[in-house]
């Protein structure tokens, strides 16, 4: 039975869950695209010929550039594929397994089935293989296969390591996913239960209930005691009824984007995108659902808003302040800011329907006297000069093509006020773009979409200093990092680490 290793923390075990609800999907699309995509034949070994560049590399490939990146990226953060500084890629001596023919023909069957499971639900219902295109899948089968029945010997602990993230993240996900659906972590939370009845709770066939539940125990989810299963200790406490809710509003949204993941190659190749952000009906059926989403957490994210009002408060005087959130999503920035000083007065720029998301959490708090709601384009509306004290673009910047961000950069530096500072908030790059995973999970999220990117520090400086804003850095916050960049002419606080 393939198992994961034991998280050695209760906050070990959150992270591990959060990955698979959140970002195991994206790495295994990163991880079998590649070989959809012949990548590897085309990367030198390391030592043994000089590394290929990044466009080079696309070219043989046929891909964009920027789909090409987004690709490698996560394979250098994870340690398969070498990048040197100024030269370029080659396969390191431990990733030689990944041009064997056996290992190649692996992950193109694993690929085969990413599409199907997402007909997982469906399967533990009924207990019957699925039809997939007028062909009779066997879904619970394949799940069997990979997490309840013994393991092929593997050439090494690397290829072991590449296989588990490739095959069976996006099957752990599924079963994260389809546990939701058909309410057996919301079952489980009231204690063991035998197995007819989580069937019967459920709706479930009872066989093809067990496979599911097998697979969570192999997750460390769940528990086996005869034939009543429940949750593991740390699972129990990290899936009680108030925090059950909070953890499945991720699965939707990941669910949004499996059919793009599963076609990853063709977005690179033929910039063919299933899930197209730019489209504006597509546009706003998502970022509307996920404003309703990101609602249902607004109070934890205000506190992690405040720790940014809080840094900023340290550098420049808050009150009086004129505010403007761009792109405000749920409003969460720009309240954060609103509750900070009882004299800032905040404007929320976003789309409509997203607004009327914004209105009832802003209300709540107390904060709509003080609050003016901008509908509009962020790209298309006249920001004005010198109108705001602090301009917030918080998780903006990879929702946006990268070929507009010098114009807005220019616009949003014109609209502040002297000793006025543009703080963006969200994931921070390392400065070679190979780390952290998440954030290079989530700029191929962003790919994927046909949206913008994540960037690191000197790509922010490449577009912040020739509009002006001279002095920037990268703060670490909770979660996610603030960039903060200003003329020049606001102090930087002592003491706090940076970027």
């Amino acid at each position: 039975m393939a198992e994961s290793p034991p998280a050695s923390s209760q906050t070990a075990f959150i992270q591990q869950l959060n990955f698979w609800a959140r970002d195991a999907s994206n790495e295994s699309a990163a991880l079998l695209g590649a070989f959809a995509l012949g990548l590897f034949a085309h990367l030198p070994d390391e030592g043994s010929a000089v590394p290929v560049s990044l466009e080079t590399l696309a070219s043989r490939i046929g891909g964009t550039v920027r789909g090409t990146r987004s690709v490698l990226e996560p394979l250098v953060g994870l340690g398969f594929v070498r990048l040197e500084e100024g030269r370029g890629y080659s396969l390191p001596v431990a990733s030689a397994f990944l041009r064997r023919p056996d290992f190649a023909a692996r992950m193109r069957e694993a690929l085969g089935w990413w599409l199907v499971s997402a007909k997982l639900p469906e399967a533990v219902r009924t207990g019957a293989p699925v039809d997939w295109h007028g062909e009779s899948r066997d879904l619970l089968g394949w799940y069997r296969k990979e997490f309840l029945e013994p393991r092929a010997p593997v050439s090494s602990t690397t290829a072991e390591d590449y296989d588990d993230r490739a095959a069976r993240n996006f099957l752990r996900t599924q079963a994260l996913v389809t546990s939701g659906e058909v309410g057996l972590l919301e079952a489980l939370v009231s204690g063991p239960r035998p197995l007819a009845e989580l069937a019967k709770a459920t709706g479930s066939h009872p066989e093809a209930l067990r496979v599911l539940l097998e697979v969570l125990v192999s997750m460390g989810l769940v528990q086996r005691e005869a034939e009543s299963f429940g949750y593991t200790e740390l699972a129990g406490r990290s899936l009680d009824a108030s925090s059950l809710p909070y953890f499945q509003r991720a699965f939707p949204a990941t669910m949004d984007y499996w059919e793009a993941f599963g076609h990853l190659d063709e977005a690179v190749t033929q910039r063919k995108f299933r899930l197209d952000l730019r489209d504006p009906e597509t546009a706003k059926r998502i970022y509307q659902r996920n404003a309703s989403r990101i609602t249902g957490i607004f109070a934890s994210h205000v506190k992690l808003g405040r720790k940014a009002a809080e840094l900023v408060a340290s550098m420049r005087p808050l009150k009086e302040a004129r505010v403007l959130d761009v792109g405000t999503g749920s409003g969460v920035w720009g309240a954060a800011f609103g509750l900070a000083d009882p004299t800032v007065h905040v404007t929320y720029l976003d789309s409509e329907h997203v607004l009327e998301q914004v209105k009832p959490n802003i209300a709540k708090l107390k904060l709509d006297g003080r609050a003016r709601y901008w509908a509009g384009d962020c790209l298309s509306v006249d920001y004005g000069e010198a109108q705001y004290d602090l301009i917030l673009l918080p998780q903006v910047i990879p929702a946006l093509p990268p070929e507009e961000l010098p114009r807005l950069f220019g616009q949003l530096a014109r609209a502040l006020r002297p000793r006025g500072l543009l703080i963006i908030s969200g994931y921070l790059l390392t400065d070679r773009r190979d780390g952290p995973l998440d954030a290079l999970y989530f700029s191929l999220r962003r790919y994927v979409s046909n949206e913008g990117d994540v960037l690191s520090m000197p790509d922010f400086r490449r577009l912040l200093e020739p509009v002006g804003l001279t002095s920037s850095r990268g703060f670490d916050m909770p979660i996610q990092q603030v960039v903060i960049a200003s003329r020049g002419d606001v102090p930087w606080p002592d003491g706090l680490p940076s970027r």
